[in-house]
């Protein structure tokens, strides 16, 4: 059974808000993306929660982070 992938346009739009709040480093937005578990989705990383359908969830994030939330 093989794997279905999230579009291309919306992994490119959580990677260009990865690479916005990380002083436009692409190389740290992509290992972020990657490999960084979150807690505030069960230590799941934003590239498996954008593969469940939950880009909107990542990309809110993005906006507390720019709010000030440090969480």
């Amino acid at each position: 059974m093989s794997e279905i992938q999230p579009p291309i346009r919306t992994i490119q739009q959580v990677l260009a808000a990865a690479v916005a709040v990380s002083d436009g480093d692409l190389e740290a937005a992509m290992l972020w993306y990657r490999n960084e578990p979150l807690a505030l989705f069960d230590y799941r990383t934003a590239e498996s929660l954008v593969a469940e359908g939950r880009a909107t969830d990542v990309l809110n994030l993005f906006e507390s982070f720019q709010a000030g939330f440090v969480g």
